[in-house]
């Protein structure tokens, strides 16, 4: 178990506030949330994943800390917020793994954005 913590940052995504937790360090995996749901639902995981990965969760718009702004909350804008985040923290490419709205979130991420994904994982 990692003795770091899964801790809370913020990006700035077109003048939206993005939150997202990090803590690890490797090769770089990304876990997507579900509906009505955060980051925070991952500590575990991440903490498990920590001492051979880079874990980034992201908060995505509308849920957990980031901004609610008002517009999109299709996959296909929740996938480029993503990407978009991933690029601000100079991630390239990464393992993406999504529970519930966040596999088809992950989903639309590869379909969109496939040179970006070294593999797909969906849970539940």
């Amino acid at each position: 178990m990692s003795s770091g913590e899964f801790e809370s940052w913020e990006a700035d995504l077109h003048g939206h506030r993005a939150i997202y937790r990090t803590v690890g360090e490797g090769p770089p995996v990304v876990l997507i949330h579900g509906m009505v749901n955060s980051s925070r639902h991952w500590n575990e995981v991440a903490l498990r994943l920590a001492d051979r990965y880079r874990v980034i969760a992201p908060d995505l718009i509308g849920h957990g800390d980031s901004a609610t702004p008002r517009g999109d909350y299709s996959l296909g804008a929740h996938a480029a917020a993503i990407r978009d985040l991933l690029t601000a923290i100079g991630v390239e490419r990464a393992t993406v793994v999504g529970h519930s709205l966040g596999g088809g979130v992950a989903m639309q991420f590869f379909w969109q954005f496939p040179q970006r994904v070294e593999r797909l994982v969906l849970v539940s």
